[in-house]
């Protein structure tokens, strides 16, 4: 509880701030106009030296960030992709002999660095427990919030599952490019055969970016439990047509609970 209330804190602090300063900018408020690179700005204060200015015509970096597709940590991504691809290969997880995980170590160490990892007692282990990811995905098919609760996380079946994953480090998913994304899954069968499924870049990664279906798709999994079936829809509105509305409490009061 203390960590997810943690993290529900450091989540609210930006969004309180950036509203307050968006309500300042709309009485007329403005601040210093070279607050990074003026004489005692960002730059040179916490650098010590100048920063060259980007280059016209350089990319942006909000076309490098990724979105989640899925509920759950960042290292399970590709992991929990490799799982679906891999459900073509068995009709039944009794099938299943064996599951061997190729990620980075860093992946290993955050998200299955102990037994709890493999048997989850809490919400905030289990969406960030590579192996239960994983179970979860040759099992059903998809990843919904309530798998991390009861009775899932006491399901001896699901858990049975999870006990025959291994996770094993990659020299390749170490390198700084794939550390995040490259996940190897192998399937070893009861009946002896083996198959893989190679995932280098988790759906929703810049490289391999999330349709507009899929986006909303998530965003009515995650809201449901909160807002009622008509009001998802407006507020999707509002927020696929956002540089139309000109009023900014009319999307903050769509979203209240």
């Amino acid at each position: 509880m203390r960590c997810r209330t943690g993290r529900l804190l450091r989540l609210r602090m930006p969004c309180r701030k950036a509203i307050f300063s968006v309500q300042l900018a709309q009485k007329g408020m403005t601040g210093p106009g070279n607050v990074f690179e003026g004489s005692y700005g960002f730059f040179k204060v916490m650098g010590r030296k100048p920063v060259p200015p980007p280059q016209l015509g350089e990319p942006f970096g909000i076309r490098r960030v990724f979105t989640k597709r899925f509920p759950l940590g960042q290292f399970s991504q590709t992991v929990a992709q490799a799982a679906m691809e891999a459900r073509t290969f068995f009709k039944s997880t009794e099938d299943i002999q064996e599951v061997n995980i190729l990620v980075s170590r860093s992946a290993i160490k955050i998200m299955a660095d102990g037994s709890d990892k493999w048997r989850p007692q809490t919400h905030e282990t289990a969406d960030h427990s590579i192996p239960y990811a994983a179970g979860l995905m040759l099992m059903y098919g998809k990843i919904e919030p309530e798998y991390y609760e009861d009775p899932y996380l006491h399901d001896a079946r699901l858990l049975a599952l999870v006990s025959r994953v291994k996770c094993l480090p990659s020299d390749e998913a170490d390198r700084t490019e794939h550390e995040f994304n490259l996940c190897e899954l192998e399937l070893v069968l009861k009946s002896g055969a083996r198959h893989s499924v190679r995932v280098e870049y988790h759906r929703g990664h810049f490289k391999n970016p999330m349709t507009d279906a899929e986006l909303e798709e998530k965003f009515r999994l995650m809201a449901q439990k909160h807002l009622s079936p008509d009001r998802l829809d407006n507020l999707l509105r509002l927020l696929w047509g956002i540089e139309n509305e000109p009023q900014a409490s009319t999307l903050i009061a769509a979203t209240r609970v």
